[in-house]
């Protein structure tokens, strides 16, 4: 109870903050002296359920439309990702630019973000991962994720998948997060095509009907003939790997994640693909020379920032927004009150 009325506390604080911030000029001082800076805005995908389960990096097409009306109303310029970057080396960056980018392809992105971005005439970069949308299969480690979080179950014995009795209390969320993490290690070492028969057993032991789930596509990605059309139809789909990673088991597979994305991408855009998004966010610096010997020219992170002149071209932050982001938050990202504090805080320590 402590912990959800200070979470809420801190809340409400914000928003005061924000508010005062706002209505004083504040926010209006913060554009004028983060004008020549980027915000790289990172997009997760569009969550097709009825209600939000709480991965909210999943946005809600509303949400998303009324982000793209924000924008407008600010009255920011949208411009691509490679002009961007090239104006920013120029010193020829229109103020306060913004730079729309979305990772992995769902099927959401196709039927919703496509859509508004071009009622809005909005150029964005799509980072395609492109395992699963060959195969057009479930990503089964969210979809384990989903399972899991929405079962009305409260106690569950796995020993019916594992051969051994295992019970797991759902009410503790180290015992979820535990059930999770052999769920998908289990589903991880089974041969592929017979991966989905694994998750229709647990969805059946967890007692969530995976019918509707699997019909309307809430966790596909888009298919080859969709990103397809979405590069033909203005997006600029980028790498983001084949399978979602850039190491196993310890081992660097950039490039050969690097290769088997291109292989399957460039002739779907019919373009060089050179931008690039690390998986999660997460990289090292020893895997800049493997970009660049990759012929890779920008990287971006899920590191908070703006982009300016200092900012390395395989670390580029972003802003990322999702359905749990207020619009007041939203503003104070993009007018950069919140890239101040992060300035002050990264020079006061």
């Amino acid at each position: 109870m402590f912990k959800v009325g200070a979470v809420r506390y801190e809340r409400n604080m914000k928003t005061i903050i924000f508010c005062i911030a706002k209505y004083t000029g504040v926010f209006a001082l913060c554009r004028w002296l983060t004008r020549k800076q980027i915000r790289i805005l990172a997009y997760h995908g569009v969550w097709l359920g009825d209600d939000h389960y709480g991965n909210f990096l999943y946005i809600s097409p509303k949400k998303f439309a009324e982000r793209m009306q924000k924008i407008k109303k600010m009255g920011l310029p949208v411009i691509g990702l490679n002009k961007a970057l090239v104006d920013r080396d120029k010193g020829e960056l229109p103020d306060c630019p913004v730079v729309i980018t979305i990772d992995d392809g769902w099927y959401g992105t196709y039927l919703h973000m496509l859509p508004e971005l071009e009622k809005n005439g909005f150029p964005s970069t799509l980072y395609m991962t492109t395992y699963y949308s060959e195969k057009q299969a479930p990503v089964y480690n969210v979809l384990l994720q989903y399972i899991i979080t929405i079962t009305p179950k409260n106690v569950i014995d796995v020993g019916t998948l594992r051969g051994s009795e295992e019970v797991f209390q759902l009410s503790n969320p180290e015992q979820k997060q535990k059930l999770f993490a052999r769920l998908e290690s289990l589903v991880d070492s089974a041969d592929v095509e017979y991966r989905y028969d694994l998750i229709d057993k647990v969805s059946e032991l967890l007692e969530v009907d995976l019918s509707r789930i699997i019909s309307e596509k809430w966790f596909h990605l888009a298919s080859f003939d969709q990103v397809h059309d979405m590069a033909h139809r203005g997006i600029d789909v980028q790498l983001h790997t084949h399978r979602h990673r850039i190491s196993k088991g310890g081992d660097d597979c950039l490039e050969q994640e690097l290769t088997d994305n291109r292989l399957r991408l460039e002739p779907l855009t019919g373009k060089p693909l050179v931008h690039f998004c690390y998986p999660s966010g997460i990289y090292e610096q020893s895997v800049w020379p493997s970009l660049k010997a990759n012929d890779v020219v920008s990287a971006t992170t899920t590191e908070a920032g703006f982009v300016n002149k200092q900012s390395h071209i395989y670390a580029l932050p972003r802003i990322l927004d999702g359905e749990n982001v207020s619009d007041l938050e939203f503003e104070a990202e993009l007018s950069g009150f919140n890239e101040i504090k992060r300035q002050l805080s990264r020079f006061l320590n």
